[in-house]
């Protein structure tokens, strides 16, 4: 976002000028820390009127708003009055994504928004659901809080940055002076803590984004006393739906909206939930469990989950269905949505356990950078070495071992793009997909899938290079990121619109982060037209530079 972009430059440019001028004392720490809350409460004042301007919404008076929807205004009015609020302003996003999102300064200034795709997707007791989570943000308080919360581990990040550089240059204009090293030696002992008081400070801001995302789920479960209404509305958000018709869907409309989901306070993060992939229909458009405890499995089961979990301001959906079924007994109903065979069904699919699996991805994601690590370790060796054992150093030995190091990266880097670049691809089905659950983000799977592209990954945003995908069984986002800015720009320009409302036959990988997508290989539309994605070849660029430069260390090893 270029009003971002704009404080990130404004901010670049003060740090540089309060390293290089002010004096490295507790004046010039204090400088910055004030200056990076300014920053905070700048962007904290302007972000809703931001919002506004990038998101294309409509804007609905209250009384047209109770008229249309008087299901979700008996929620409002109960919800005002009993927390004594101004009336939030209302709006729609028209755009099939499913999603509804809060924003605003107070509880007494919020704007509530939700999207068609929850009018279209959602029975009414579940868009009330899903209506009351988003005030349940409001009368909490959550903007206030969620910005302070993220506004701690900035402050730590710029002190152990001040810390840093400004070491770095009293560490070059330091003399013998006892006290001058003292000081270098305080910076960069303030510089470790504090880099390392940031990374646990930003996992506890998620954390604590996390608990708020359960406090406002609790609070839609108290506007409607009963949990399953949002539990069977996070299955078609998350998970997704389809009963057995066509997606109504106006194209025009759709590309002509802008909306992006709030990562904070949405019904759910999309950063961490590419896509929508709609699992559990039967042919009379009935949930079918077995496939919604086939995906939950994965949330529950798959080590992977907990990894992108605790990078996440939102809990997997499974947990949050897990915790609103806890709450039915109070209300004295019974959990619709049931998760007891699903550790039977993750068991069924791959074993015991899915730790193997997931050690063995994490080994081969590393497995360049473990060589390079272990290279330049025993680089460093040799090094020390050299100066303590022998009185000269044989550069012939470093070259041969880097030589032989960069074919090892290279061939490491080949291994690596083959694990996650499967051949074999074979025909599947939405349902087939989402319901495998030990796909990860390095072990795909390779699938060939036929259907409507219904519209843009991210909905109504023209930069957007990835699309939405629709078969007979569900939805499915597909990652058509090329890696190269302007490349993936152009395609978002020149051929998505195009793509947009075609059928189309897709060959790629099947992946699952937290929630299903598939990466493009090939896409074949019905006007005859193909479109190749290189992401995966452009890996082998790095391979190609890592023996090129391995080659040169050869030449000069021979030349010596």
């Amino acid at each position: 976002m270029a009003i971002t972009a704009l404080f990130a430059l404004l901010y670049a440019v003060v740090f540089v000028i309060s390293v290089w001028f002010l004096p490295s004392n507790l004046f010039g720490l204090m400088f910055m820390v004030v200056f990076t809350l300014l920053i905070i409460l700048a962007q904290y004042g302007i972000s809703p009127y931001i919002i506004q301007w990038i998101y294309r919404i409509d804007w609905i008076p209250y009384e047209e708003f109770a008229a249309r929807f008087p299901h979700m205004t008996d929620s409002l009015n109960k919800v005002v009055a009993y927390n004594g609020i101004k009336m939030p302003r209302l709006g729609i996003v028209h755009d099939l994504n499913p999603n509804a999102f809060t924003f605003g300064h107070t509880k007494n200034n919020a704007r509530v928004v939700i999207t068609d795709g929850i009018l279209e997707y959602l029975n009414e007791k579940e868009q009330n659901a899903v209506f009351s989570h988003e005030l349940g943000h409001v009368v909490h308080s959550d903007f206030i809080i969620m910005t302070i919360v993220f506004a701690i581990p900035l402050v730590l990040l710029t002190i152990a940055r001040w810390a840093y550089y400004t070491s770095l240059f009293s560490g070059r204009r330091r003399s013998s002076n006892d006290d001058a090293n003292v000081l270098y030696l305080l910076l960069i002992a303030v510089a470790v803590l504090s880099y390392i008081s940031y990374y646990l400070g930003y996992l506890i801001s998620l954390m604590v984004s996390r608990v708020r995302e359960y406090y406002a789920d609790q609070h839609a479960a108290e506007v409607l006393e009963d949990p399953n209404a949002l539990s069977t509305g996070l299955v078609k958000i998350a998970y997704g739906l389809l009963v057995d018709r066509d997606i109504k869907v106006d194209v025009k409309e759709r590309n002509r909206s802008k909306v992006r989901a709030l990562r904070g306070l949405g019904i759910f993060d999309p950063n961490t939930a590419k896509g929508l992939g709609i699992i559990s229909v039967t042919t009379k458009g009935v949930l079918s469990m077995d496939a919604i405890q086939a995906a939950a499995a994965w949330d529950l089961y798959n080590p992977w989950a907990k990894y992108f979990q605790a990078l996440s301001t939102h809990p997997l959906p499974a947990r949050r269905i897990q915790r609103l079924n806890e709450q039915c007994e109070f209300y004295g109903k019974k959990p619709e949505i049931d998760f007891s065979q699903s550790k039977e069904i993750a068991e069924q699919q791959a074993g015991k356990t899915l730790w193997d699996q997931f050690l063995w991805d994490i080994f081969m994601k590393a497995l360049p950078t473990l060589i390079f690590v272990a290279l330049l370790g025993v680089t460093i060796v040799t090094l020390i070495r050299s100066l303590v054992e022998i009185p000269f150093l044989d550069w012939k030995i470093i070259l041969l071992m880097w030589a032989i190091g960069l074919y090892l990266i290279g061939f490491g880097s080949i291994i690596k793009i083959k694990y996650m670049y499967k051949s074999g691809f074979e025909p599947k089905k939405v349902v087939d997909l989402v319901t495998n659950v030990k796909a990860s983000p390095m072990r795909s799977v390779p699938a060939i899938i036929e259907g409507k592209i219904v519209g843009r990954g991210v909905p109504g945003y023209y930069f957007s290079d990835d699309m939405y995908f629709q078969d007979s069984t569900g939805l499915l986002y597909v990652d058509y990121r090329f890696g190269i800015g302007i490349v993936d720009m152009i395609f978002a320009l020149r051929t998505v619109r195009r793509i947009v409302g075609q059928r189309v036959r897709i060959k790629g990988w099947y992946r699952r982060g937290p929630s299903p997508y598939i990466q493009v290989d090939t896409i074949e539309t019905e006007e005859g037209r193909r479109h190749r994605n290189y992401a995966k070849h452009l890996r082998y660029f790095w391979v190609v530079l890592a023996f090129i430069i391995g080659l040169v260390c050869l030449y000069y090893w021979f030349i010596i």
